[in-house]
């Protein structure tokens, strides 16, 4: 025979699941600004709040067998809507404590601007308990889809801080662990849809997804990176930059050339790799690999440009990106 609800935890249900529903997302947001002010400042404070935004994401990767656990030794008396208040709660604080990195990072290019308006919208989506309990929690497939977005963004940007990882390798990472992720979870995924053919689109929708963000990185914010200075010049002394230059005269160029300089802290003093690609008129030209140095030191480099084509008239760009291709500053010029 079941054993009724104990009045403690009806009481916990019932006093925290609807009580302040902005807390906890407003506490992680504003957390997550200070770990991305801190992470200019402090290496090591900034490590220990992203270790503390990371300490629920156990739950999330394991959500199923941890609360048939947690039912077994309350002998089924802990109220299901707590669990999943558990869940919901630890989504938010991973998704809004993660939005300053991606905003910090985020540039003036559509697919940036749109994947990070993106996760806003679903940070903002877990607070909303009607829509969040109708169309994603009591649903396994768009459960375990949300699941699987916080672990990527999880991944992508709080747990390289946390493991003092280079962010070249965050992508790669956060790809490999939302898929294996995605992969562990099909039985629950698949578990509430008896259309085999829908079946079978939900699985191939998970491969195109994490194809289409691979084949897409360029508009993933490189989290983690802060742009501190760029700009196009003809003149660099010892990593000091010349003035701002966005027209350049055509003989000028081919006499001097030209300068692609940045600035760029990576965090955690590690040592992080950028390319600069040289684009005319939309054609790529050269893609050249340089190196900056962490919060301490070496953090400018640059490009210098001296070969040209015979035209070298009319619209310039270099994107800077991280080895895996995500855009960290694009800078444009015009020659005359």
């Amino acid at each position: 025979m079941e054993r009724p609800p104990n009045p403690f935890f009806r009481w916990l249900n019932r006093r925290w699941a609807g009580r302040w529903p902005w807390l906890l997302p407003t506490i992680s947001f504003v957390a997550g600004w200070l770990g991305f002010l801190l992470i200019q400042r402090s290496e090591s404070m900034a490590r220990v709040i992203a270790v503390m935004a990371l300490v629920g994401w156990p739950w999330l990767l394991a959500e199923n067998l941890l609360g048939r656990w947690l039912e077994r030794a309350t002998h089924n008396r802990l109220p299901p809507k707590l669990l999943g208040f558990v869940t919901q709660n630890l989504q938010q604080e991973i998704l809004f404590f993660s939005l300053p990195f991606l905003i910090g990072a985020t540039q003036r290019d559509v697919g940036q601007i749109a994947f990070t308006a993106s996760v806003a919208l679903v940070a903002i989506v877990s607070t909303i308990d009607p829509f969040y309990q109708k169309h994603i929690a009591s649903r396994p497939d768009t459960s375990a889809a949300f699941h699987g977005l916080c672990t990527f963004i999880a991944s992508l940007v709080v747990l390289p801080i946390a493991l003092a990882m280079p962010l070249e390798q965050a992508l790669p990472f956060a790809l490999a662990i939302t898929g294996l992720w995605l992969l562990l979870s099909l039985p629950r995924m698949l578990a509430g849809i008896q259309d085999h053919r829908l079946r079978l689109v939900s699985i191939a929708a998970i491969g195109v997804a994490l194809v289409c963000l691979w084949q897409f990185r360029a508009h993933v914010p490189a989290a983690g990176l802060s742009l501190k200075d760029s700009r196009i010049t003809q003149t660099i002394d010892e990593l000091q930059p010349g003035p701002v230059l966005r027209r350049i005269d055509a003989d000028a160029l081919i006499a001097d050339g030209v300068i692609a300089f940045v600035a760029i802290r990576a965090p955690m003093g590690l040592s992080q790799s950028v390319m600069f690609e040289w684009w005319h008129r939309g054609i790529r030209l050269d893609q050249i690999t340089e190196r900056i140095q962490g919060v301490d030191h070496g953090w400018r480099t640059y490009s210098r440009k001296r070969n040209f084509p015979p035209d070298p008239g009319g619209a310039w760009r270099v994107d800077v990106l991280t080895p895996q291709g995500q855009l960290i500053c694009r800078l444009r010029f015009v020659v005359e």
